[in-house]
């Protein structure tokens, strides 16, 4: 059986199990894990087979893994399994507080695997077509994982998530027929038309006016499900509302991925139209950004709801690398989807523990949590370092190189007002982060101790790598990196 067939149908085959087992929440819980593991164990396995024998296809060209893919399989694979292994224990303390049903328990892990499915298509799917319409896919699975029939602010939240993502993700599809229709009229080949693969080094042959266009529709479109202003305004209370392993999944991968479909468009129009024209797209769009998003985190008490801002604001540093593009710059904004995905997946699964010991996610409500959960003050303490860029932690890795490639680049006023944006959202975040830590509990605190290291254990391997990531290179995911850089140069 190929291997790009194996992890499609794994994730599948784990939702149809998930539905039809009975509900017993031990059973549930242990299937889930085992079933997220597997799903994990099969992406490592094909990108192992890439890495070893090269880019290789199935069905006929329309399924491929490439470097630019691979690189981001790892964080559906590790991101994707850590939340996943969470939810398990969240969705318990949930449901022995009558928080939710077994029903609802069943539903959302399902869903969970049927996301996985969806991203890891985004990620091999050579046909832009499919890559499309698996990027949708993604929204269509995790809305019901946001909404909750018994939260008016959820059922709005999950209503504004797939509203403005369906319509912004429709500029997408615009972008995706007007490529087709533009490449078939200049290759005559009806599949090398959509393929990536083909069209990519055939891409000097193809009008530079037409993929102008095609670029600011595919900017519009999966910038929306990106989260990059102006249309971002969905993702605050998708990720606010959701339970802590859904808004891990959206942070740390979905927003990714629809990032990766960009990058693709990028890297076609870029080779046909120049780098230039693209490049000062994604900077205006970068820029915008984070000002943006680093004006709203000042005003954020819900620690939620500030996490949400700073995937707003860590879209902005990707779109701003790619805009100060170079090899440098580009290699830095797609390490810095790996970054962010996992440090954004230990700030959501914080988050989990800290609404379970206060009941509420008001940070003006906590305090003293460092007497009550040290190990999770500590685990909130390096999302929040990883978050702001302090050295030795993943983040500081991306910004840097960021910040070199500018410089090196000589654009020096995108560098001050990076470097701005950057300086409000680190006064920003720990002034949250001291106040719910070490200030005094103003609220109720409902559940007086630390989680047990069973518990904690998702969020500790999370910790790990965003350290490891921030004083170690991993030769292997180097190596996706610079060869995907290749590929977006065009080499």
């Amino acid at each position: 059986m190929d291997i790009l067939f194996l992890i499609l149908i794994i994730p599948l085959f784990s939702a149809l199990i998930l539905f039809i087992t009975p509900s017993n929440l031990k059973l549930i819980s242990t299937l889930h894990i085992a079933l997220s593991a597997l799903t994990s164990l099969a992406i490592f396995s094909s990108i192992a087979k890439l890495i070893s024998s090269g880019e290789y296809y199935a069905f006929g060209q329309i399924l491929f893994l490439d470097y630019l893919g691979a690189a981001f399989l790892v964080l559906v694979a590790i991101t994707g399994f850590f939340s996943n292994l969470y939810a398990t224990s969240y969705f318990k303390w949930r449901f022995q507080t009558g928080h939710t049903t077994l029903k609802h328990i069943k539903l959302n892990l399902a869903l969970a695997h049927i996301a996985i499915f969806a991203m890891t298509l985004s990620c091999i799917s050579n046909n832009l077509a499919i890559m499309w319409a698996a990027i949708e896919a993604t929204t269509l699975s995790t809305v019901f994982m946001v909404v909750s029939k018994d939260n008016k602010k959820s059922l709005e939240s999950g209503y504004k998530y797939i509203v403005i993502c369906s319509v912004g993700l429709a500029f997408a599809m615009f972008a995706t027929i007007l490529l087709y229709s533009s490449s078939l009229n200049t290759l005559g080949d009806e599949q090398s038309a959509i393929l990536f693969s083909q069209l990519l080094p055939l891409a000097g042959s193809l009008n530079p006016h037409v993929l102008m266009l095609v670029f600011i529709f595919a900017l519009i479109g999966f910038g929306t499900k990106a989260g990059l202003v102006p249309t971002h305004t969905w993702l605050p209370d998708a990720h606010s509302q959701g339970p802590a392993p859904t808004s891990a999944l959206l942070s740390g991968i979905v927003l990714k991925i629809a990032m990766l479909g960009l990058i693709r468009y990028y890297a076609i129009v870029a080779n046909s139209a120049g780098f230039g024209f693209v490049e000062n797209a994604m900077l205006i769009s970068g820029v915008l950004t984070l000002f943006v998003a680093a004006f709203f985190l000042i005003r954020q008490h819900d620690v939620k709801r500030m996490f949400a801002y700073h995937s707003i604001a860590h879209m902005g540093v990707i779109a701003f690398a790619l805009g100060i593009g170079g090899r440098l710059g580009i290699f830095a904004a797609i390490f810095h989807c790996l970054a962010h995905s996992f440090t954004k997946a230990l700030a959501f699964l914080t988050t989990g523990n800290m609404t379970r010991i206060y009941g509420t996610n008001d940070m003006h409500k906590m305090g003293n949590m460092i007497n009550i959960a040290p190990l999770t003050t500590v685990l909130f303490g390096v999302s929040i370092c990883s978050l702001v860029g302090v050295p030795a932690f993943a983040i500081f890795v991306s910004e840097f190189l960021t910040f070199k490639a500018a410089i090196l680049g000589g654009k020096f006023i995108e560098v001050g007002l990076f470097a701005i944006a950057l300086a409000t959202i680190f006064v920003a975040d720990f002034s949250h982060f001291f106040m719910a830590s070490f200030g005094k509990t103003v609220g109720e605190v409902k559940f007086g101790s630390e989680m047990s290291l069973w518990e904690n254990l998702p969020l500790i391997a999370l910790a790990f790598l965003v350290i490891a990531f921030g004083i170690w290179q991993f030769d292997s995911f180097w190596y996706l990196v610079e060869n995907g850089v290749n590929e977006i140069k065009g080499f």
